[in-house]
């Protein structure tokens, strides 16, 4: 299992092709830069289009 600040964490069960699950969790780290989340204020992380980390996103769905 992997964690990243874009997605949370990743599990490569249940994947027919879990490499490839794997090759883009590793495509998403070399790409992701250290900004801060524009939720909660920590640096975090993201890939350059995202503002928000994986915990505020979610809290954002939920209506928080």
């Amino acid at each position: 299992m992997y964690y990243d600040d874009n997605f949370g964490h990743w599990d490569t069960d249940g994947y027919e092709d879990p490499n490839s699950v794997r090759s883009f969790y590793q495509y998403v780290q070399r790409n992701s830069v250290e900004k801060e989340c524009a939720d909660c204020g920590q640096t975090v992380r993201l890939m350059p289009h995202y503002a928000v980390c994986n915990d505020c996103a979610d809290a954002r769905e939920r209506g928080y």
